[in-house]
């Protein structure tokens, strides 16, 4: 007996290598490199929400006022956030998006037991594998947003209804009809727009109902035939989607009352939807462009963001556009007695991708956004996947080799896009990146107090999450003092006074980090009042971002504390011109730099220098990181750096003055230590006197 089991269980193992395949690629796919994005705006967003207590979750944004989306997702995000805390996990990024990761690959069990019940075997193996390797699902897997949590609840609402359907247990049915209503709310409570599957899984119960009316339309049709139809069919037994034992009648009530029962769970959402009618665009019109946005929908779907030329794009969609279209439309011989359910295949796909997007194009005629971006549709990229696989098992049906040429081509082709996700052309708001320069330059600068404005201002969420994790607020405060849409009028009366403020506490350096700007401050108010009236200390561009450094106090009377590795030379370069020290900020980086102004790395390098008596011209200092084979860094000029603001010729006699420059590295720069090397140039560009080592670089292999 227990040999038998054995044998059993080995038999239904080997049996089922193919899914446990597709669902290790697609483990890895969404495993792959969790920390190579920083959280963006809508992902720290949701990281405050997750936060929260539970309850304030749920009574401030289940009425859709302080956020858009409804509190299934955030409250799914903080019992993962709290089941981190006991194993210090709460801040680690990896940690955090494994949950998205997770429901990715359920997303995909789900893809294989759905298609394989309705479709057949081969038909959910090509499925799963398009679903794991798709780049829009595995994108936003690894994105703590909503999106892959509702497109798995409308994946398992779908495979849970085909079950229900296709058992003829009383009990197991209830718990797949129970299971439906489970993975429907989770959808419906994530993401608003996954309601619009409700409609076709209704649509779906009257098709499975009405279905034996074709089952026994096909018998006749048989009877009628001599022989049965030529053609050899790739799957050899598709799964049942009826169960012959219980009535048709009985299966549609269980269903409604499953769907009823969800629809009363959602209407107290739907009705804070319905009141709050927060339209982001103004009215469209019922099917505006309509070619465009389907097509745009398929790209989503598909080979989203590849870098590929326009001509194998323009391919590419007409490609996976034709098999979608040929599995949409085309029949599907089966043995006999198979055709039935396998022309009903049809009738999901069309009632699981039409009915949705047939919404979504007459909501257009509401507001013009509903299409504005790739995420909104996603939950419909399983079912596209899926027509695209029915596709090719349609084609393979009439000639086996184009099975195998159009299945294999699909993957590669999606499969091929992947690696571009990590590049750094996908970088979208890189808060990390920001946040790690602020915290390194504070931390190598002990004696020049700082703070922080974060503009606009409500991104302050976003720079605050890793800001915190590497300085203390109290040792750099952030603040966000501009609120609304500012104007270029008056910028006096709204931008100075914080300004001045931070000087009155003691602030000599104010970072600005700013995005999300448009429409908010297009005439940049804040950034051009601080460059007239400031010396740029620097300035840093990560994916979305900006970066500006302003020195808010330059002149001093004595040198204050500088940071451990400074270099005290006092040197005079020019005459009456001295330089009094000198700080490399960066002393070890990479020639490239992917993260903050690719493509090359940059040197910081603080000066001091002190006027010993009057100095008659306007030198400018040159910074340059040097090795056995020449000049591999020149320094950047900026037109508000502190010497352009504030000449020597006008330095009171003994004044100490603080200037910083960025060295520009050749990306080609070979691992190694360099000097660097400070000198002066006179009013037209010429070197005057000798040049001194201000301090060592290591350029790193990265």
């Amino acid at each position: 007996m227990a040999t038998s089991v054995q044998r059993g269980w080995r038999t239904a193992s080997a049996g089922s290598l193919p899914e446990l395949g597709i669902l290790l690629v697609a483990a890895l796919a969404r495993f792959w490199r969790l920390d190579y994005h920083s959280f963006w705006f809508d992902e720290a967003v949701s990281l405050e929400w997750a936060r929260a207590d539970a309850s304030y979750i749920w009574q401030s944004t289940f009425p859709l006022i302080k956020d858009k989306h409804p509190p299934g997702y955030y409250l799914l995000l903080h019992g993962w956030w709290s089941a981190l805390q006991p194993m210090g996990l709460a801040y680690n990024e990896v940690a955090l998006r494994m949950s998205g990761a997770l429901l990715g690959v359920l997303t995909v069990l789900g893809v294989l037991l759905l298609v394989r019940r309705v479709s057949g075997r081969t038909t959910a193996l090509l499925a799963g594998a398009l679903t794991a390797l798709s780049p829009a699902l595995v994108w936003y897997s690894q994105e703590l947003r909503m999106f892959q949590p509702a497109t798995m609840g409308v994946v398992w609402a779908a495979c849970c209804l085909a079950h229900a359907w296709g058992s003829a247990k009383t009990s197991v049915r209830t718990g797949w009809w129970l299971g439906m209503i489970a993975a429907f709310t989770l959808a419906l409570y994530s993401y608003l727009f996954s309601a619009f599957a409700l409609p076709a899984a209704g649509l779906t119960l009257l098709a499975l109902w009405l279905a034996p009316k074709w089952k026994t339309r096909e018998r006749r049709t048989q009877l009628s035939q001599s022989r049965p139809r030529s053609g050899a069919a790739i799957d050899a037994a598709p799964s049942r989607v009826v169960a012959a034992s219980v009535s048709p009648n009985r299966r549609l009530l269980e269903g409604l009352l499953a769907l009823a029962i969800t629809g009363l769970l959602f209407l107290p959402l739907a009705r804070n939807a319905w009141l709050v009618n927060e339209s982001e665009g103004a009215p469209g019109s019922m099917f505006m462009n309509f070619a465009g946005n389907m097509l745009r929908q398929v790209q989503v779907f598909t080979f989203w963001r590849a870098p590929w030329p326009e001509t194998l794009i323009t391919a590419a969609l007409v490609f996976f556009g034709l098999l979608a279209l040929i599995g949409l439309a085309g029949p599907r011989h089966g043995r006999p007695g198979e055709r039935a359910r396998l022309h009903f295949d049809q009738a999901w796909l069309l009632l699981w991708l039409g009915t949705p997007l047939l919404i979504g194009n007459l909501l257009l005629a509401v507001s013009d956004t509903v299409f504005a971006e790739d995420r909104y549709f996603l939950f419909l990229a399983p079912f596209f996947l899926w027509a695209v696989a029915r596709g090719v098992v349609v084609l393979g049906e009439r000639w086996r080799p184009a099975a195998f040429g159009a299945g294999a081509a699909t993957a590669m082709l999606l499969a091929s896009t992947l690696p571009s996700l990590w590049s750094p052309g996908m970088l979208r708001e890189d808060w990390r990146a920001a946040a790690q320069y602020i915290a390194d330059y504070q931390q190598r600068s002990p004696g020049l107090p700082a703070a922080v404005f974060v503009h606009a201002d409500y991104t302050n969420i976003a720079l605050r999450w890793y800001l915190q994790q590497r300085v203390d607020e109290e040792t750099l405060p952030v603040f966000y003092p501009y609120t609304g849409v500012l104007s270029a009028d008056d910028p006096e009366s709204v931008v100075a006074p914080p300004v001045f403020g931070l000087m009155e506490l003691g602030v000599e350096t104010l970072w600005l980090v700013q995005s999300h700007l448009d429409g908010v401050d297009d005439a940049r108010v804040v950034q051009r009042w601080l460059g007239e009236h400031f010396p740029i200390i620097t300035e840093q561009y990560p994916a979305g971002v900006q970066v500006i450094g302003y020195a808010l106090r330059h002149r001093y009377e004595q040198l204050p504390t500088l940071n451990a590795a400074a270099s005290y030379l006092d040197a005079e370069l020019a005459p009456n011109l001295r330089l009094a020290a000198c700080e490399v900020l960066t002393p070890a980086l990479a020639a490239r730099d992917e993260r903050l102004h690719p493509p090359s790395g940059w040197v910081h390098v603080r000066l001091w220098w002190q006027a010993t008596g009057a100095v008659d011209q306007a030198y400018m200092p040159s910074v340059q990181m040097v090795g056995p084979e020449g000049v591999w860094g020149e320094r950047l000029y900026r037109e508000g750096e502190p010497l352009r603001k504030d000449p020597p010729t006008r330095w009171p006699v003994g004044s100490i003055v603080r200037d910083e420059v960025d060295v520009n590295l050749n990306p080609v720069t070979p691992p190694g230590d360099y000097p660097i090397l400070v000198g002066l140039r006179d009013e037209a560009g010429n070197d005057v006197g000798a040049k001194v080592e201000c301090g060592r670089v290591r350029v790193v292999q990265r």
